[in-house]
């Protein structure tokens, strides 16, 4: 028989509405070799980009803008998402106060570009 740990429930509204800085990403939850992360934003992130991981962006509440580096930027609103691949240099820029989370891999360097 297989040993069970404890399965809790989380509320990603509760945890988001906690946050009181103008910036603040960290992990909700860890999945085998991947992430859930939240990022709680009311200004922008800077250009930068992930060399072994692709990033998905789920925006939770607000509206979030990602520039992406030699191309259309993208506008993601509650309910929405979209795949940022690998090594695509992107910055994300928040209208107001943006709840958004992002799945990827653990342990993957951000390497920002100026």
């Amino acid at each position: 028989m297989a040993e069970h740990s404890v399965i809790v429930k989380k509320s990603i509204k509760e945890i988001s509405d906690k946050v009181d800085k103008p910036y603040d990403n960290f992990i909700l939850e860890n999945v085998n070799d991947h992430c859930l992360r939240i990022a709680v934003m009311h200004e922008a992130y800077r250009w930068h980009y992930h060399q072994h991981t692709d990033e998905l962006f789920i925006v939770m509440e607000g509206e979030l803008i990602i520039e992406i580096k030699d191309s259309e930027s993208i506008v993601l609103k509650p309910g929405d998402f979209a795949k940022i691949p690998s090594k695509t240099i992107h910055k994300t820029i928040a209208v107001g106060r943006t709840v958004n989370l992002t799945f990827e891999k653990n342990a993957e360097d951000t390497i920002f570009v100026d």
